[in-house]
């Protein structure tokens, strides 16, 4: 009685296998309400608004083969959805049908890859389901800043300190009278994939501040990997499909080089 579940009392599964190197895991609902006022009564009544919102968030560090976002296949990007559960002392809260809104990855020199991704669920979270089971767990291969590479523009003669890579992926769910849960969960493409590499300056130069109404919306090479320490396996990859160059940003200080982030906005259609 009175015991607090610490961090290493709670595991986390997905689709059957356990997740590692979860540094943050919030699972939350909320329900729309409205009060009405029936005439004749003093009192109102509290009755559902809308669906029930029901979502999860998930950092971790990429330290294995990313089961969201796999080098090979679409992995949840698409209309596949995934099972999850918390389990902590014997109890387990999960879900059956859950898609992929939102994944970010974040990567610098001296700094191990970090993730974050949010779901959005569409049956009904609740105690006592679990989704664990057999699937092996990826061999842990943490990265190193020497097997991440980024290519952009400028990025073979100057020296690229970090990058940033987000996607959102815009779903429409189907509610039908009878039904609590969604009947249906569809993406609506496309896709839209933001970037934005960070470097040292050598020898770049920012492009003209309208550039962006001319040339700058010529598709860009925009292309991100990350590697296992010894460079045997893909961890993560992706590019920018139709990229195009949106903002830069040069910054410097007297006690710093010159940096220039490149900013850029691209969209795949799955």
């Amino acid at each position: 009685m009175y015991g607090t579940n610490l961090n290493y009392d709670s595991r986390f599964f997905v689709s059957g296998q356990e997740l590692s190197g979860i540094q943050s895991l919030n699972i939350s609902y909320a329900n729309s309400a409205s009060v009405i006022n029936p005439l004749g009564f003093a009192n109102g009544v509290t009755t559902i608004g809308g669906p029930t919102k029901q979502t999860v968030s998930l950092g971790r560090y990429l330290i294995y083969e990313d089961p969201f976002f796999p080098p090979v296949g679409e992995g949840y990007t698409g209309n596949s959805p995934l099972t999850g559960s918390i389990h902590y002392g014997d109890v387990s809260y999960g879900f059956q049908s859950g898609y992929l809104d939102n994944y970010s990855l974040k990567c610098a020199v001296g700094q191990v890859p970090q993730v974050n991704t949010t779901f959005s669920v569409y049956d009904e979270m609740r105690t006592g389901y679990s989704a664990s089971g057999s699937v092996a767990h990826p061999d842990i291969e943490v990265p190193s800043q020497g097997s991440i590479t980024a290519t952009c523009n400028n990025s073979t003669t100057n020296r690229v300190i970090g990058f940033d890579y987000s996607l959102k992926c815009n779903r429409k769910a189907y509610y039908t009278i009878g039904s609590e849960t969604a009947r249906e969960v569809k993406v609506i493409n496309p896709m839209q994939i933001t970037a934005s590499v960070q470097i040292d300056v050598d020898d770049a130069f920012m492009e003209s501040g309208y550039s962006f109404l001319g040339t700058g919306k010529e598709s860009r090479t925009v292309v991100f990997q990350v590697k296992s320490r010894d460079g045997n396996n893909i961890l993560w990859g992706s590019a920018v499909p139709n990229a195009c160059l949106v903002g830069e940003n040069l910054t410097a200080s007297a006690d710093g080089s010159l940096t220039l982030q490149l900013d850029y906005m691209g969209h795949s259609a799955g």
